[in-house]
């Protein structure tokens, strides 16, 4: 399948999840589901010194499973310690979690019946970005903030003037650019790209064949797959073939898992393999075993990062987390966990006196502020941009599985120069 071909398949399908989406929620305004945002009588929490509720439905069961719970566990730990410290003005914070199943439509109709059960202040986010899509449809229709930590697709804000809706991470086409360079250093001349056929991952391609220009590299593979239909060994094999010095793409977790196994399997030894999600996660190698040595990857945060946020630095939260999960986060928890952090902040400084939190002046924080949290540096395009709500101030990272010196693996920083712990390693 020819790159330009691929490119249009997901622009269309972005316009199509887009266009289903708002459909959803003009259906579900007029059903009385959720509020009509230009209804100002509309149900609010009421002020007697009851819980702020933060709402939220994601993946804790299906393929986003494994991500969506780690989600979750960065949100419970951040409000953890966030009532620990007397809550948001005093009043305590909870949390409304519901399983979406990994369903862009369940997960939609939760969030209408958060918003409509008028209990919600503010709203977290879901897993993934074509769920993120057809979600915001139905906060935006209602005039309900949210935070979106785990959505990267950048055809989510851009041109869409977002008015309630924040981005969280690094945009997709930034993910993977840093490997392009560190696979240069490392002598790479030729690349494969091959990813899934959905909105997330074509955007960290788009990305990854500019950075492939930039450096030089000729691209002798370019293709994609359909959801769930990689077969990991073939495709693997067909990159050998190619004489593919750089092997970069993939889609969500399983196909890291896959990718990463299938090299070794049919005797293909590039120069670095680099994958969009799963190996930036805590658990990707124990899934894969001595295969995850040297496989590079994204992460918008990294335990050895010196960052704070309202609720705690990063040091508190990874030794928190440890203690609770007995295991190292990954980003996915981070990134719950820093949504936490700037939806309180949020909160807090829409709190007048004893009155319950403004909406309007809410959304207007976290689309006008310049903060930090433990995943870093936050700031999004305000709102009257073409791209408001889309992130601008956080930098991913490039990671790699490297030696730790004790017959283990260890996820350590190559990338940037100047953030890196470790020089990259290369598999031939």
């Amino acid at each position: 399948m020819g790159l330009t071909s691929d490119t249009h398949r997901a622009h269309r399908t972005g316009r199509t999840v887009g266009f289903a989406a708002g459909f959803l929620a003009l259906a579900l305004v007029a059903a009385g589901c959720v509020d009509d945002p230009t209804d100002s009588t509309g149900p609010e929490p009421g002020s007697d010194g009851a819980p702020i509720v933060l709402g939220a439905a994601i993946a804790e069961t299906g393929r986003h499973g494994v991500e969506g719970i780690e989600v979750v566990r960065g949100y419970r730990l951040a409000v953890e310690i966030l009532n620990e410290k007397g809550g948001i003005r005093g009043r305590p914070v909870q949390l409304e979690i519901r399983d979406d199943g990994s369903d862009a439509q369940a997960s939609a109709r939760l969030y209408a019946e958060l918003i409509a059960s008028g209990t919600v202040h503010a709203l977290l986010g879901p897993y993934s970005s074509p769920i993120t899509e057809t979600v915001l449809a139905v906060n935006e229709a209602a005039g309900v903030p949210m935070v979106a930590p785990m959505a990267a697709a950048p055809s989510i804000w851009s041109e869409r003037e977002r008015q309630w809706s924040v981005q969280l991470l690094t945009p997709g086409p930034t993910y993977l650019q840093g490997s392009v360079e560190v696979a240069v250093f490392g002598g790479a001349r030729t690349v494969a790209i091959v990813y899934e056929n959905t909105s997330f991952p074509a955007s960290v391609v788009e990305g990854v064949r500019g950075a492939a220009r930039r450096h030089g590299l000729e691209i002798v593979l370019d293709r994609s797959y359909e959801v769930g239909a990689a077969d990991h060994e073939a495709i693997a094999a067909e990159a050998r073939d190619a004489g593919a010095d750089l092997f970069i793409g993939g889609g969500y977790s399983v196909d890291a898992a896959g990718f990463a196994a299938a090299a070794p399997a049919v005797g293909y030894r590039p120069v670095l393999i680099s994958l969009i999600l799963g190996p930036g996660q805590a658990t990707f190698a124990e899934d894969v075993g001595r295969a995850a040595r040297c496989v590079a990857g994204n992460s918008p945060w990294h335990p050895a990062l010196a960052t704070s946020g309202f609720i705690a630095d990063n040091d508190t939260f990874v030794r928190r987390y440890e203690a609770v999960h007995g295991g190292t986060p990954g980003y996915h928890a981070a990134g719950g966990f820093a949504a936490v952090e700037l939806m309180a902040e949020g909160l807090d400084n829409a709190i007048s006196g004893a009155g319950e939190p403004d909406r309007a002046a809410l959304r207007d924080f976290l689309f006008s502020t310049r903060t930090g949290t433990v995943a870093g540096p936050y700031e999004v395009f305000p709102i009257g941009e073409a791209e408001a709500g889309a992130q601008r101030g956080l930098k991913g990272l490039q990671v790699q599985w490297q030696d730790d010196g004790a017959g283990g693996l260890a996820l350590r920083i190559v990338h940037p120069w100047a953030a890196a712990n470790a020089v990259p390693c290369y598999t031939r």
